[in-house]
């Protein structure tokens, strides 16, 4: 996750935002959105399963310029930063969630895919992707379509591919504290044969905190993306594209300003808005410190972060069938510095080097006079990284370098068949079996204020499972104000591999111990329908999660100072939730959209000894982390059609109310962000298509909201104050 998702801005050619929230017809009517969620073409309307689908125009709307945005618009996600970099977020997903994004022993709750090619490190999950088309968010178990883990759903990012249709985009902007963002893509056919086409961004900003210890700004970001992609279309059966991307990504790690909490409770929970700032909302305290041992924890924090993409991409159809083959190679580097408390006492330094190999064979078609659709295939990745840590608690403390190495085959199918011309069944099942080994040195500094011990682990574990899907679906006849009306209901086994530990500063015994995978039935209804002339979208989706043996990051304070952050297997759980999008175009140029998740969550099952026992133990009960009562966000576009001259013009104005309720923030149930509501708007004139100009305005109140951090490292997150950014765009 981590260079795909952060290292790329969108590009002028797309900006996401939910196309089930905006897509227009020049009727005025909702327009037919098409995905590729099943692996092939379809409807949005008739895919049986809980999809949000993000256009360019969405987007650029609602301002989505990197991954983390995506929470104001998927029901049930979240994106928050892990305590490391702006690069890297701890996702979750209907209450599958992970916290150690950065570590190379990390797999994530939902597969991640760019172009159809998953992303194994989490590092730099916060992306930005130049040139896309679309983005797509399944939700559920997916594995019996997609090769990889996929526990809880995928994210999909599709780049624009060329063909014979030419297009060029070009924008440039500029906002307050020196944002600034530049973007081209164009392509188109090169001859009759073959097509091209490339795309380029650079974004970044100036600093929005203060380092009073130096008097500097801080909290800086520059980020690089390119994009190439070469189309052979010289027969009519058979499709190869090419495609190379490069991202670089640097910053001044995550600033986290030192706060002190008002506890709520004789047994210490705070919140998020009882925390006082030490110096400042955006204010610091953190002197330079020349030499440090380790010497790669450099004087002030930092983070790079690179990643290189490579694929081929080759299909042939048969007629009755087509087979697809997805060769990639991925290599991601990584390094940062970061301050976990503010006051440069709490310090770690983390380099990593990953090489990420991955094949995949689909073979697809239709049968029984087309009344049976199947997907077969066949995956394999490989993977090969290296980390080197160093860690500083008061004094230098430790050393530590890590390898990891996953080799991972399955065999995936799903077949749907037509009952009749209104009723559908799926079926489906995958087989994987993974092989993972993992090496650790750990070496103690004499400087160490915390007893432990140094020394080397070894360990080799193998994982088999067999996830199956089965699904029912049927399609309502359509009258009156009906549109299209489908109802579908499933059951499906998600599963996220066994891993290790891979943060170890005070003893080797930390990393010794690798913990199980994670399971997870789920069980899903749903209804998608269009109304009045398609002026009305409401896309429902109601789910049962019951996840086992669910991994969670705990923070463990030691006795004797210093604390231990052990992936332990927790916890069983229970996850319920009532996901709804909706649409409504009540005359043309205007539309108005609602999206939202209400969820509760329960343990069926605590771990002696796990930070859910914990939790329990303190506080008298414990809930799953990440898993807030509701999110919603209300949003508006309005155009208004002009003359300029003689010259069509529009002016467009829109924004969006995102809220989320109470959840904890970790299964330690220690912190608790309370309710808090960002809002952002926009205005926009374009003149006959082409040409834009748009103000934009996020978080227009200015709040300074915490949203995540850790009490035992004394270091709170807070999002960005109010950024206003001007952009001029060309299209043609």
């Amino acid at each position: 996750m981590k260079s795909i998702l952060r290292s790329t801005t969108i590009l002028a050619a797309g900006l996401i935002s939910s196309g089930i929230a905006f897509a227009q017809t020049s009727s005025g009517g909702l327009e037919e959105i098409t995905v590729t969620a099943q692996r092939r073409e379809e409807s949005l309307q008739t895919v049986p399963v809980a999809v949000t689908a993000i256009s360019p125009e969405a987007l650029q709307n609602r301002q989505i310029t990197d991954s983390q945005d995506l929470q104001r618009l998927v029901p049930s996600l979240k994106m928050t930063n892990n305590v490391t970099t702006p690069n890297n977020l701890s996702p979750s997903l209907r209450g599958s969630t992970i916290q150690d994004a950065s570590l190379a022993t990390a797999e994530g709750p939902f597969g991640l895919y760019v172009d159809d090619v998953y992303i194994a490190r989490l590092n730099g999950n916060n992306a930005q992707l130049a040139d896309v088309e679309r983005v797509e968010v399944l939700r559920g178990p997916q594995g019996t379509l997609y090769g990889r883990n996929t526990l809880a759903g995928a994210i999909k990012f599709i780049s624009k591919t060329p063909g014979t249709d030419p297009w060029l985009s070009v924008s440039g902007g500029y906002g307050n504290w020196n944002q600034y963002r530049a973007s081209m893509t164009t392509g188109g056919p090169l001859g009759d044969k073959w097509a091209g086409s490339i795309a380029a961004q650079a974004n970044g900003k100036g600093g929005e905190f203060t380092n009073r210890a130096t008097g500097k700004d801080v909290g800086k970001e520059n980020n690089y993306a390119v994009r190439g992609k070469l189309r052979y279309m010289g027969t009519e059966n058979f499709d190869a594209i090419a495609t190379v991307s490069y991202m670089k990504s640097t910053n001044d790690s995550l600033q986290q300003v030192p706060a002190t909490p008002r506890p709520i409770s004789a047994a210490g929970q705070f919140t998020n808005d009882s925390l006082v700032p030490a110096f400042g909302f955006y204010t610091i305290n953190r002197p330079d410190v020349t030499a440090r041992t380790p010497s790669f924890i450099s004087p002030q924090p930092n983070a790079r972060n690179e990643q290189l993409l490579a694929s081929l991409t080759m299909s042939y159809d048969f007629g009755g069938a087509t087979l697809k083959s997805i060769s990639a190679y991925v290599n991601t580097k990584d390094y940062f510095t970061t301050d976990f408390g503010g006051v440069g006492a709490i310090m770690s330094a983390i380099g990593t080097n990953s090489d990420e190999y991955t094949q995949e064979l689909q073979l697809q078609g239709k049968a029984a006079d087309d009344r049976l659709d199947y997907l077969f295939g066949a995956y394999y990745l490989h993977e090969n990284s290296g980390q080197d840590f160093g860690w500083q608690f008061f004094t230098p403390t430790s050393t530590s370098n890590e390898k990891s190495q996953t080799n991972s085959i399955s065999f995936f199918g799903q077949a749907s068949y037509k009952i009749t011309d209104a009723l559908k069944a799926t079926a489906g099942l995958r087989w994987l079996h993974d092989s993972k080994r993992f090496k650790l040195f750990t070496l103690r500094l004499p400087s160490s204020l915390v007893p432990g011990s140094g020394g080397r682990v070894s360990l080799a574990n193998t994982y088999s499972a067999a996830t199956p899907k089965f699904g029912l679906d049927y399609t309502v006849p359509t009258s009156g104000s009906i549109d299209s009306m489908m109802l579908y209901v499933s059951a499906a086994r998600g599963f996220k591999s066994g891993g290790y530990n891979g943060i170890v500063i005070f003893d080797i015994n930390e990393g010794a111990l690798p913990y199980r995978p994670e399971t997870n039935w789920s069980y899903e209804a749903g209804i998608k329908t269009d109304l009045f002339n398609k002026r009305v979208r409401v896309n429902a989706a109601y789910f049962v999660n019951r996840i086992n043996d669910v991994v969670f990051n705990t923070t463990v304070i030691l006795p004797g100072g210093g604390a231990v952050f052990p992936n332990l297997n927790s916890a069983d759980q229970t996850i319920k939730g009532l996901e709804l999008e909706t649409t409504f175009v009540p005359v043309d140029n205007l539309t108005l959209f609602a999206n939202a998740a209400f969820e509760s969550g329960k343990y069926r099952r605590i771990v002696p000894g796990s930070g859910a026992a914990t939790a329990a133990a303190t506080f008298g009960s414990a809930k799953p982390p990440q898993v807030p009562s509701y999110t919603f966000t209300l949003g508006v576009d309005y155009g208004i059609p002009i003359t300029l001259g003689n010259k069509d013009a529009k002016i467009n104005i829109g924004g969006d109310w995102y809220r989320t309720g109470k959840y904890f923030v970790s299964v330690s149930n220690d912190f608790i962000i309370n309710p808090y509501s960002r809002v952002d708007a926009y205005v926009a004139l374009t003149l006959e298509s082409k040409w834009e100009a748009r103000l934009s305005v996020k978080n227009l109140q200015d709040k300074h909201t915490f949203n995540s951090g850790s009490l035992g490292l004394g270091g709170f997150i807070i999002q960005p104050p109010r950024e206003v950014m001007g952009t001029l765009t060309y299209r043609m």
